[in-house]
């Protein structure tokens, strides 16, 4: 375990940024395959592997927030709930990731029909299948980034995990 410091938080944040694209990449290869509704489910499944780890990395997991001293498991709390309510260090349930997948309903939409045009419709899928993914995961990054910065602000700095390897 390392102590946080913004450097530090910075490197988590760019870390997970590198992950969603990894990730929004594959939901975009997923949602260029004509088959109505896969791409969904595999956005939904993506984002469900998906925030846990980024909760993880910014040291936001129900098990590190455990660990911490009562009055930063207790700042670390309050941050969460003042947040959008079950968001941030949840577990990705279906329920969690339905209102984070219903926000985009005109992309996920979108996406269906553009599956039946040939060419520019793929390309069209494709690239809504990306944003849906990355989008949800890129504000779920900013609330981590925010609440992680703030325990260590008013706090002091929380302990993260040691950078992964690569």
């Amino acid at each position: 375990m390392l102590q946080m410091n913004i450097a530090e938080l910075e490197r988590v944040r760019k870390e997970c940024l590198g992950l969603v694209r990894q990730r929004a990449r594959l939901a975009a290869l997923v949602a260029v395959v004509p088959v109505p509704g896969l791409d969904v489910a595999a956005e939904a499944r993506l984002l469900s592997r998906l925030l846990p780890e980024i909760t993880e990395r910014f040291g936001l997991s129900p098990e590190k927030i455990r660990q911490m001293p009562t009055a930063q498991r207790e700042q670390a709390a309050w941050q969460m709930r003042s947040r959008q309510p079950g968001f941030i260090g949840q577990v990705a349930s279906p329920l969690l990731l339905r209102r984070q997948l219903g926000g985009q309903v005109g992309r996920l939409l979108a996406t269906q029909v553009a599956k039946f045009i040939p060419l520019a419709g793929s390309a069209a899928a494709g690239w809504l299948g990306y944003e849906v993914v990355a989008r949800i995961a890129r504000r779920y990054i900013d609330e981590c980034h925010e609440v992680a910065s703030t325990l260590w602000r008013e706090q002091g700095p929380p302990s993260l995990p040691a950078a992964s390897p690569g």
